[in-house]
């Protein structure tokens, strides 16, 4: 019988056999994040923030945080999705933003509001989105007991 636990070893080879070479801090970050969320039940967890994140990570260097979370943001790992939203002026709530449209804007560097497509700056832009994480279905669902 496959448990929870069979699962998170799963996601802890995988990172240790494509990371080989990395500094061991972002393994071990990697590692405590992916017990964090078995911890916390990813089953119920939409919202991840980095705060959060860097908490669960138990190291204290910044940069190697961010690298352990984009690797766990990876196609290869699919641990944690990548998540955007912005504050809607006219609904007055946060709404999800397409991760298409973070990336056309991105790419275009021609920069509206995701909501009323007005031409707003570089820097309005980036102080109205918000980042967040959320585990992926692919994890959920192999950390869920069979």
């Amino acid at each position: 019988m496959n448990t929870s636990k069979d699962g998170i070893h799963t996601y802890i080879d995988k990172i240790y056999q494509h990371l080989e070479g990395y500094p061991i801090e972002i393994l071990i970050a990697c590692e405590n994040i992916i017990h964090s969320l078995f911890e916390h039940n990813c089953q119920t967890i939409s919202h991840l923030t980095f705060g959060r994140l860097f908490d669960w990570s138990k190291i204290d260097d910044i940069d190697k945080f961010k690298k352990a979370v984009y690797i766990l943001v990876d196609a290869r790992i699919n641990v944690l999705e990548q998540q955007f939203e912005a504050y809607h002026n006219l609904k007055h709530r946060y709404e999800g933003v397409d991760s298409d449209f973070i990336h056309d804007v991105l790419v275009s560097e021609e920069y509206v509001h995701p909501f009323t497509h007005e031409e707003i700056t570089e820097q309005e832009f980036n102080d109205l989105i918000i980042i967040y994480f959320s585990p992926t279905e692919e994890f959920k669902g192999k950390l869920h007991v069979k």
